[in-house]
This record gives structure tokens, sequence and C-alpha cells, in this order.
């Protein structure tokens, strides 16, 4: 039996659509599984400075030795003079940076003055963190170092004993360990440019760190706090004078670190209350940085909290950082804060409740342990195989109706041409 010709044809034509079809669903499952693995990867996965590596082996890629610098003593005579930093470095490995190189600097038991900044660097909300792009090539065995120093250092001189530590890789290559997404989470600076230029490195060593410290921390110290009673009654604010701290041989410690008494909160000032304080009185308060209580007046502090209730035995804590080589007395660099309660706010005279921390909600959804992004990243890959599954069932249904329905495209005997029939003779 013969096939006509337009039968032939007809079942091409659905072989062709057929074929389509199917290259049509597999491009569609690809795009798709490309998506989810987007979303799982996220686009900060690999880092900024690991994205579009060069692809050579470990034996040619660009090694950087920096440059050593010499620990820095903070005199007396200025105080204020910490040092800045002038990274430097040198390429010592078999390949060069042809797209330019990363410098990361990061400032311990300090912060930076990241006003403007400039515009290739990227400095972190805490300004101790900054991160320098710089696209010159550097050639193997070339060395440089930046233009002009590093943002000038803000801390309290009396209680400083801090570090700076560098690193540098290949723009584009390999990150170095710990290294963020800085230009996604960092603020990018506006000022012009920081720049490289030629130097010489000197003699090879461990490099890349510049230690500084005050003066004072030369020899060993005793450094002792006195402690005090807070007196009130409960529902109201009660304020108690922190005094300065003690030092042989002085000047001693800038600040007072408080643990405030259980059944009493913190009682930061307003606004309005800040604006009619004497400029003699400075009041105690929690450090945006490490999130414990201050006292930072080296003559007098005054320490505000409130109330809430009464605590049997309740005692907080004063205490001072020992100096930096060790202290002839550790024992007296802490005193306890008592609590004395006179009774009970009269009635309409107890003050609203004030927040001594973030609330458990805000500390959870801002954790550094990535709980939040870890359930951010499921719950998107569970709508990625929704997705998957939900294209899957409608193709299979489209091609069970495809299957089910009459076949159009053979025509039936009786209704073809008459030269496609048989004859019956």
């Amino acid at each position: 039996m013969k096939v006509s010709p337009r039968v032939r044809l007809g079942t091409r034509g659905r072989t062709t659509v057929m074929v389509r079809e199917s290259r049509w669903w597999r491009w569609v499952v690809a795009v798709l599984v490309a998506a989810a693995g987007a979303v799982l990867l996220g686009p900060g996965a690999t880092g900024p400075g690991e994205a579009g590596g060069a692809g050579d082996s470990p034996a040619d890629q660009a090694l950087f030795t920096l440059r050593s610098h010499d620990p820095y003593v903070i005199e007396w005579a200025n105080p204020t003079a910490v040092p800045r930093l002038t990274p430097a470095f040198e390429n010592t490995g078999r390949g060069a940076a042809d797209r330019g190189v990363v410098l990361r600097v990061t400032l311990t038991d300090a912060r930076f003055d990241t006003a403007g900044g400039y515009r290739n660097c990227y400095y972190a909300e805490n300004h101790r963190t900054v991160y320098c792009e710089f696209p010159d090539r550097v050639p193997v065995g070339a060395a440089f170092e930046t233009a002009e120093p590093l943002p000038k250092v803000l801390a309290g001189y009396q209680e400083l004993t801090g570090s700076y530590a560098y690193a540098v890789w290949p723009l584009g290559g390999a990150a170095a360990a710990r290294t963020e997404d800085y230009r996604a989470h960092y603020r990018r600076g506006t000022d012009p440019a920081l720049r490289l230029r030629p130097t010489v490195l000197g003699p090879h060593g461990d490099g890349g760190e510049l230690r500084f410290r005050w003066a004072g921390y030369e020899g060993p110290a005793d450094w002792s706090v006195t402690g005090v009673t807070i007196r009130g009654r409960i529902g109201e604010y009660a304020e108690v004078g922190v005094p300065r701290p003690r030092a042989t041989p002085g000047p001693g410690p800038q600040r007072v670190r408080v643990e405030v008494p259980p059944g009493t909160t913190l009682a930061p000032l307003s606004r309005q209350e800040r604006e009619g304080t004497p400029s003699e009185v400075t009041y105690c308060a929690r450090d945006d940085q490490d999130g414990n209580i201050y006292c930072g007046d080296v003559n007098w502090s005054t320490l505000r909290v409130r109330i809430d209730r009464r605590v049997e035995g309740a005692e907080g804590r004063l205490s001072v950082p020992e100096p930096a080589n060790g202290d002839t007395d550790a024992a007296n660099n802490s005193a306890p804060i008592k609590v004395e309660i006179t009774g009970a706010a009269r009635p309409g005279h107890a003050v609203p409740p004030v927040s001594a921390a973030p609330s458990p909600s805000a500390e959870s959804a801002s954790s550094g342990d990535g709980a939040g992004d870890i359930a951010l990243v499921a719950a998107v890959s569970a709508a990625s195989v929704a997705a998957l599954a939900l294209v899957a069932l409608l193709l299979a249904r489209r091609g069970r109706a495809r299957r089910a329905a009459p076949d159009v495209s053979r025509p039936r005997p009786e209704s073809g041409p008459r030269w496609g029939r048989r004859s019956r003779r």
C-alpha cells in the first residue's frame, strides 16, 4: 500500500513540530535551571575580587610582598599624632597583574575619618575597613605605594594601642581571605581617586602591618576605679556621678565601661534634654560600635538609668581597661554599682520605659550569622523549584492533549483528491 505524498508531508511537518517543541522544552528547562543556580549562588558568592579571573596557573600569577613598617610611638607632646599609613607592595610573582590590584586596609582599636573618601575606594559603615581598586597594570618586579596616605585616624589617644593591617591581590583574581562584597555593601567615596606611584620597597620581611601606641603604655601602671550607688524610686529616672578613674603614673584611661545593675535600664537623654544640658555635664551613653555603655569624660560623667523594679542584691560594674603592658594591681580595675531603692514613683510621676538595647527581632534580622540570608535563599530556591514543576506539569498536560486530539495532518482516504485514491476496477 502506497502512502500519498500529502500524508508523508504531513507526517514530516508533525515531526518537525514535535522536534521544535522538544527543543523549546529543553531551552525552558535550561533557562530556569540557570536562574535557580544564580539564585542559589547569589551575585556575590565569589566576591568582587574573584570574578573574571585570568585563568593562569598559580605558578604564573602575580604575588605581592608588602612593605615592613616600624612600630610607632605617639608622644605626649603631640598626643593626637596618630600615624597615617602609606601602603606599599611589590609584585614578586611570576606573572603580571594586567587588570590592576585591590588593596584592603583594616584598622583596629580606632576609626578612619571617612568623610568624602577617594572615589576608587569603598568604606565600611564601622569606619574600620577600606577597599581600594587600582586599574593600573603591575608588571613583575614593579613596586608601588599610594600617592597619598590613607585617611586620618580618630581615636582616644590615652587608651590607644592599635594597628593597620593590609593585603593586596590582583583585580579579578583570587581574593584574600575574609574578603567581603564591598561593592555591594560598602559606601563608595566621592573625592578624586587615590593613585599609585613607583617606589622602592626595601628589605623584604613580614610586612603589611603598622602598629602604634601611646607613650603612656611604655611601662606598667596601676589603673583603678571607684564604685558608686544609685538611689531613687521605682518607675523614675535616677542619676549618679561616675568619678574619674585613677592611674599611677598618670594620666590614665579616658573611658569607664558600665554594666547597669539588673532591674535598671540605661536612660539616654532626648534631643531636647541634650540641648538644654550645660556643656560641662557629660552623660554616659551606649557605643554604636560595640554596644557597650561608656562614660567618657575624664573629669566627671553622669550615669542616668530608669529603675524598673526591685532586684535584691542587684549590682552592676564599673571597669577600666588594663594598660597594654600589664597592670600592677588588676584587682582594682573594676568596682560595683549598687542600687538603693527609696520607694515607688508617686501616681502620675512614673516615666515611660526606655530601650537599652536593640529588640531581639532586630538583632535576629541584623545578626552576622547569615540566618536571614539562608532563609531568603531557601525561600527563593523553593519558588524556583515550584516554577520548574509547574512548567513541567503544563507541558505534560499539553502533550497529553495533543495525543488525544484527532490527527488533522493525515487526510482520510475519501477526502483526498481523485488521483490519490486507489482505482476500483
